[in-house]
């Protein structure tokens, strides 16, 4: 493909986006919900069309000298199309106040494409104060209880904002540009105390939207005291773009110091592991419980992150995908069981005979996040496994694998209670929950069955991460 096709249909991402926007607004103010479910929709759709078509094309091309078109770049703004799309769809009639949610949701779009291309460390600061802020609106808007959550995920997020600004005063006299290129080839910055400051902050200020321990001790009030669907945008994409943040700053522009950010990574691997497993063990109450699984997941993410190789950034990519479309399943089928007043493992008895499409589909998600074969979790745990192995660090592998056996205890509890009795009664899910609960239980079984084309993507994503300082201006 010609560079100046690749640029057209660039334009063309950044047009739909533009006009996701502008019809959240449009609307919002002739209150028109379904017209806005069918634009939103197709508009995610078009987004996610152009960026896979961009995605197999190794070439890199600057747009509005603000969005950096590349694999590593379209492959999130793939990923995070769909889950946007798939939560626009869940919110449609679980929402208290669907267009406000739907014309912040495409503020926090805008937000996370510009983290996923961003080609300078302000477009990154910028992107994740448009993730973080409209989303904690999006809480306040469903209700006078859920305002104790708002307030701390917008505390959480201008703590985490703040730590990233002051890493970027630090890096400033280096890079005035404030462009994402190695620091050490561009500038001859050179390291020293100053460069670890800097480093440490950039990790400690993402980590909190990461869910990193102990960055992330509010996050399980946050998820839990939130409406489920918002819980699902939380868990499955304002996370997954501060990884992406992390990938951007870490592996282009600090990438001298991979042998410090490695042994940082270790250890919040390790603790962010043993905090969600363990204390997951003593939840009762689902959403809590996949609250301290989602934390456990981001020390699985940071795996690849601790091996600092190649192999290990295709890894972590590789699972930030996997949970994506595991958590949003989850989170779809709780949101649909709170909506009928069951919350508690207890009162998920007998679900398997009440509703066997969902009940069989938690399961999966369920089994996925363990690591059971042939499950795109199990894949994303083999390659972030191997990965550490590879890069000599056997004991990290080893706890990562005692955390996945802890694991089962507290999933296991939920498969019981669903098939441990019959009920009579038949529950029906409505169509939004019963459409994203199977995009995703096809995504997570199709996958895990041949994962080889997404390893290859990501393989190609995680490898274009050194292409980003080698623009083409269009």
């Amino acid at each position: 493909m010609a560079l100046i096709d690749i640029s057209i249909i660039g334009y063309i991402m950044v047009v739909a986006l533009l006009l996701l926007v502008i019809s959240g607004v449009f609307s919002f103010i002739h209150r028109k919900e379904k017209l806005q479910l069918i634009i939103s929709t197709a508009l995610f759709t078009i987004i996610a069309a152009t960026s896979i078509s961009m995605l197999l094309y190794a070439q890199t091309v600057l747009l509005l000298n603000i969005f950096v078109i590349y694999p590593f770049s379209m492959l999130f703004v793939a990923l995070f199309s769909i889950a946007f799309m798939l939560i626009n769809i869940l919110s449609y009639e679980y929402s208290k106040d669907y267009l406000s949610f739907s014309l912040l949701l495409g503020f926090v779009a805008l937000g996370g494409f510009a983290v996923a291309m961003a080609d300078s460390f302000v477009t990154i600061l910028l992107g994740i104060e448009l993730v973080s802020v409209p989303t904690a609106f999006m809480i306040m808007i469903n209700g006078k209880q859920y305002v104790e959550a708002a307030v701390k995920l917008f505390i959480l997020a201008a703590i985490g904002v703040t730590l990233i600004a002051f890493a970027t005063a630090l890096i400033f006299p280096y890079d005035p540009g404030l462009y994402l290129v190695p620091l050490l080839s561009a500038t001859g910055f050179s390291g020293g105390y100053l460069a670890l400051l800097a480093l440490l902050l950039f990790i400690a200020g993402l980590a909190f939207d990461a869910s990193l321990f102990p960055f992330n001790l509010w996050v399980p009030d946050v998820y839990a005291g939130s409406p489920a669907n918002i819980t699902a945008l939380l868990a499955g994409i304002n996370k997954k773009v501060a990884f992406v943040a992390l990938f951007e700053i870490l592996f282009i522009s600090l990438s001298q110091f991979i042998g410090t950010f490695s042994i940082v990574f270790q250890i919040l691997a390790i603790l962010t592991m043993f905090f969600g497993n363990i204390v997951a063990l003593v939840q009762n109450n689902v959403k809590r419980l996949f609250a301290y699984s989602a934390i456990s997941q981001a020390g699985y993410i940071a795996l690849g992150f601790a091996a600092g190789t190649p192999y290990g950034i295709s890894a972590s990519i590789f699972q930030i995908v996997a949970h994506t479309f595991m958590i949003i399943g989850s989170f779809a089928i709780i949101l649909w069981l709170e909506s009928k007043n069951i919350r508690s493992i207890q009162d998920y008895n007998g679900l398997g005979s009440r509703n066997g499409f969902v009940a069989f589909a938690l399961t999966i998600f369920m089994l996925s996040m363990i690591g059971i074969p042939p499950l795109i979790g199990f894949v994303g745990k083999f390659l972030l496994f191997t990965s550490v192995i590879n890069s000599g660090l056997i004991l990290l592998a080893l706890i990562a694998i005692i955390n996945s056996v802890i694991s089962v205890y507290y999933y296991l509890r939920i498969i019981l209670s669903m098939y441990s009795k019959r009920e009579r009664s038949v529950m029906l899910a409505d169509w939004t929950v019963n459409t994203v609960v199977a995009i995703c239980l096809i995504a997570v079984i199709a996958v895990g069955i041949y994962p080889q084309l997404l390893f290859t993507l990501t393989t190609i994503a995680g490898s274009s991460l050194s292409l980003l300082h080698l623009p083409v201006v269009m």
